[in-house]
């Protein structure tokens, strides 16, 4: 009966020690998920694009002027993963959204926030979002704008940025609008001219 015992003992005992590994083990395994950077992406117009020729007459852009550009469908890429941008930190799901990219405030092109949204810290290679437009108002003048036939509205911005933790990470792109603009026969054709120029980072 105490061979019974001591055996049981020494059993539980066992037992209580094993336990007591694995959960030693289990708690240096597991590791912190990192908290989340902040990717801002800023849109706005190149300041020395302000006059278009139209039917051999020069216009230059007034305050009362209007190009709607619509935004959508914001990606950045490390390699080939990729992590979707949303309108502000508040939103669960991606929309399209239009600006009048010619819009002027005390004789400067207006700035757009298009994306302010969470995403994974790290390294990334590139920036994606699509661009469309259907009408430019310039002067007088009412101009119908389209893309091209067959092409994709989606650009890619290839350029490297680094997003840390607890850290927003702002990059400034410039569009030429006028420039985007091209004649083509008949019609005019948009075809945005996008450049990184800048890249921030602040707390």
């Amino acid at each position: 009966m105490k061979l019974a015992n001591g055996f049981a003992v020494g059993l539980w005992l066992g037992l209580l020690l094993l336990g007591a590994l694995l959960v030693s083990n289990c708690a240096t395994d597991i590791q912190t998920s990192p908290e989340p950077g902040v990717l801002k992406v800023i849109l706005y117009s190149d300041p020395a694009d302000t006059q278009i020729v139209i039917l051999s007459k020069k216009f230059t852009v007034s305050e009362s002027d209007y190009f709607g550009v619509t935004v959508f469908q914001g990606k950045v890429f490390s390699g080939e993963k990729f992590a979707f941008l949303y309108k502000d930190k508040m939103s669960y799901r991606q929309e399209d959204v239009t600006y009048n990219i010619i819009e002027r405030k005390d004789g400067k092109y207006k700035e757009f926030t298009i994306f302010d949204s969470y995403v994974p810290p790290g390294d990334y290679t590139s920036l994606q979002f699509g661009l469309n437009s259907n009408q430019v108002k310039i002067g007088y003048l009412e101009i119908p704008v389209k893309l091209p036939t067959g092409d994709s509205p989606i650009r890619k911005l290839e350029h490297n940025f680094t997003v840390n933790e607890n850290e927003i990470t702002e990059i400034k792109v410039q569009i030429s609008p006028f420039q985007s603009v091209k004649r083509y026969r008949d019609s005019y054709q948009f075809m945005p001219e996008l450049k990184i120029v800048e890249i921030n980072h602040y707390r």
